[in-house]
């Protein structure tokens, strides 16, 4: 099965961040429990987003993972990604533009001085002026405007839409329907205005192409966060808390109405507890961490694969405590808080203990090191040569060996910092019982605990004195060798992977 995930806007580029982490963790899965192959792609006027360079980081280091492992893996890093990169609505333009450049205004009043006129009664000057590098300012209406200039018809003959529409069409011919499911926000700009202009298209251009079984759905995120601080008189038009509601209701009003002709499924998602950002107009200031509200969000992807089509349902999502969220409070939380409990334990247990192992035994004679790692002799040779291969079992100094543990370094330090922000984003007077925040840094210090990593009912139920490194490194020399399918680094990852359930 195929998902196509098309990220909108900061908010929306968050969104796909916690979606690939929930896809690297196996948890997008379809009907059958198999894995589905994710398709990302970007949308963001503001290309200097970096919430947008943080989601892209995240792709590139898990696609980096799943390059080099390729197949040889049964459970760890099994789901497959393909990236579209990102895309501007304002590409082409020059830098600076702003609305009255992007609709020509003197063009305008020459040759249609009615709609010279309407531009003015819609948009008051300092909307028309405000240089729109930095996004849609937290103003739906610049950004309906500038979206509405699409055309799926050309955008599908070059580029990253030609492709990702391309492998709409192909993977629409095989299997079960692919979905398209869109992220964004309807308080902000740029997904408020992109989400059901883009949602709109796509229903009519796949009607158009005739491939009437792929589903487009939508997690729209109402306001879950606020702004420490306002911008002032210099800054120019911005986005504003006190306008979030208004445009939010906006934006349910027309969903009423519309949501039909843009969405066959649709996940609303917020926070009445909100989050504290940094007034940020934009660009590499607006760096806000991850939010529990947005891994909430990309569940909808897993629902939607998982709910027949054409089933009528409503579902209601809630709290049970109301200064708290637990996993309780997740759909599906004995999957999720497994499957994420999981990541969390390898991650910290790759880069706090095996990593740093790895790179001990490239200066300390193997045999040496195998008297105190006895595991490493069913991974790697016992030969001291980093080319030597010996009963299938490359070198721990080869170069591709090595190449792979900094690949999942990479990735398990951006699965750490993504956890982190999210367990200490929380918001005034309220908590969470999933992870411990203090657990949760990529210092490269040697660890062995575990057990203070996860919170609340997905916590291994352990004694918390035997939930270590050593105890697992203990499980796996005593794996048999019919357990070990993979060697290397890739067969090391998988045995952890499995082994910190």
């Amino acid at each position: 099965m195929n998902i196509f995930a098309i990220g909108i806007g900061g908010t929306g580029a968050k969104c796909t961040e916690a979606l690939v982490h929930l896809h690297a963790a196996g948890l997008i899965t379809d009907q059958g429990g198999k894995n589905v192959r994710l398709g990302t792609f970007l949308v963001e006027p503001d290309q200097q987003s970096t919430l947008l360079a943080r989601t892209e980081i995240a792709i590139d280091r898990y696609s980096k993972v799943r390059d080099l492992i390729g197949n040889a893996t049964e459970s760890f890093a099994a789901s497959e990604i393909d990236h579209y990169g990102s895309w501007s609505p304002l590409a082409g333009e020059t830098p600076g533009v702003s609305l009255d450049q992007v609709f020509s205004k003197p063009v305008l009043r020459n040759e249609a001085s009615g709609l010279a006129a309407l531009f003015d009664c819609l948009y008051p000057p300092e909307e028309q002026k405000a240089e729109l590098d930095v996004g849609f300012r937290g103003r739906p209406p610049i950004g309906s405007a500038v979206m509405s200039r699409i055309s799926l018809d050309k955008a599908a003959n070059s580029g990253a839409w030609k492709k990702l529409l391309g492998d709409i069409q192909t993977a629409s011919g095989s299997g079960d329907p692919p979905i398209i499911h869109l992220f964004g926000s309807v308080f902000g700009g740029t997904g408020a205005s992109g989400v059901p202009t883009l949602g709109g298209m796509l229903k009519s251009w796949l009607q158009q192409q005739g491939l009437s079984k792929v589903r487009v759905h939508a997690s729209l995120l109402l306001p879950y966060f606020d702004f420490d601080g306002q911008g002032d008189q210099g800054t120019g038009v911005h986005a504003e808390a006190r306008n979030f509601q208004l445009n939010t209701d906006a934006a349910l009003q027309y969903l009423a109405n519309n949501g039909k002709a843009c969405f066959d499924q649709v996940y609303l998602v917020g926070s009445d507890i909100k989050a504290r950002y940094d007034f940020s107009i934009g660009g590499r200031s607006q760096d806000n961490d991850a939010h529990i509200i947005e891994l909430l969000a990309t569940l909808g992807v897993r629902n939607g694969c998982r709910t027949p089509e054409g089933r009528e349902y409503a579902y209601i999502l809630s709290r049970s405590k109301e200064d708290q969220i637990s996993w309780s409070d997740i759909p599906d939380s004995g999957v999720i808080g497994k499957g994420l409990a999981r990541a969390a334990r390898f991650a910290i247990s790759w880069r706090k203990n095996y990593s740093l192992e790895v790179d001990a035994a490239q200066t300390t004679p193997v045999k040496t090191f195998a008297s105190g790692a006895p595991w490493i002799r069913k991974y790697f040779s016992m030969t001291e040569e980093s080319t030597s291969k010996s009963e299938g079992r490359p070198s721990i100094r080869g170069q591709d060996q090595l190449a792979l543990k900094q690949a999942i370094d990479g990735y398990s330090a951006t699965l750490i910092q993504w956890l982190r922000q999210f367990s200490r984003n929380t918001g005034l007077g309220f908590n969470q019982e999933l992870f411990s925040e203090d657990q949760l840094n990529c210092e490269e210090t040697y660890a062995n605990e575990l057990q203070r990593l996860v919170r609340g009912s997905a916590k291994p139920t352990l004694a918390e004195q035997n939930d270590t490194v050593d105890r697992i490194k203990v499980l796996m020399d005593e794996l048999p060798e019919s357990e070990i399918k993979y060697k290397g680094v890739e067969g090391l990852a998988d045995s952890l992977w499995k082994l910190c359930i």
